[in-house]
């Protein structure tokens, strides 16, 4: 069966990540205007957001802070803290279409300490990597292993064993995955997977580092693999200090 998007369904996906934006956007302003944000009421927002434009969330949202943030699938709760790792990952479903939309963000409230700074770099990098690859007939754990090497290269160690993901530390999770009716659809991108890209895949590019000591930096875009390449359909900065 094949996966490509008709231009309805890419329409649709578009629509929601737009109002996926639209729900970031109004987190971060909630972190630079608020002396003492929480996960708690960026979870609201979030709520209110997606509901005023006909979405809902039923995979759930993140903006978690600090140490909780090197679990990648961590909610947060409780204070979000300056000088600290603070993950955004929001996915919508439209309400009238059913097509979901994906994206994450890593933000520090005032300047970042240098290794935070570091890691958001090479993440950033990684994902960049990562998305000039892609492209049919892509083999999808080509890209895994590529960022795998390029933070190894950089000083960015995977070790340990993890409780929901393969290893505790590091490189934990699959840089991508399909993205449709479900949040989690074919093509998944990881070091086990051997499937190829095809024309017409809607896909997520997440890069991601995870260490106790600091916490985690993800960065998501959405794309479409296009007959030459790709299409980003992600409009949002990428700025760690906010």
């Amino acid at each position: 069966m094949s996966r490509k998007k008709t231009q309805k369904q890419i329409v649709f996906i578009l629509e929601t990540q737009r109002i996926t934006e639209v729900a970031m956007q109004a987190v971060i302003d909630y972190l630079q205007l608020t002396a003492t944000p929480t996960s708690e009421e960026a979870h609201a927002i979030i709520d209110r957001v997606l509901t005023e434009h006909g979405c809902e969330s039923p995979e759930g949202y993140v903006v978690a802070g600090g140490e909780e943030s090197c679990e990648p699938h961590e909610i947060g709760s409780g204070v979000l803290k300056d000088y600290e790792p603070i993950v955004i990952d929001i996915f919508p479903r439209s309400k009238f279409t059913g097509y979901f939309a994906d994206m994450s963000r890593t933000v520090c409230i005032g300047t970042a300490p240098p290794r935070l700074r570091k890691m958001y770099n090479t993440v950033l990098d990684a994902q960049e990597l990562a998305i000039a690859m892609v492209a049919p007939g892509v083999v999808c754990s080509d890209i895994q292993n590529a960022v795998e090497k390029l933070f190894v290269k950089r000083g960015f160690e995977t070790s340990g064993k993890g409780k929901e993901f393969a290893y505790a530390e590091g490189f934990v999770h699959g840089i991508g995955h399909g993205v449709g009716t479900s949040i989690h659809e074919e093509p998944r991108i990881g070091t086990d997977t051997t499937g190829i890209l095809e024309e017409g895949d809607v896909i997520t590019i997440e890069p991601g580092l995870y260490y106790k000591d600091i916490g985690g930096v993800r960065l998501e875009d959405m794309l479409l693999v296009t007959a030459d390449g790709y299409k980003n359909l992600t409009n949002f900065v990428k700025r760690l200090e906010v």
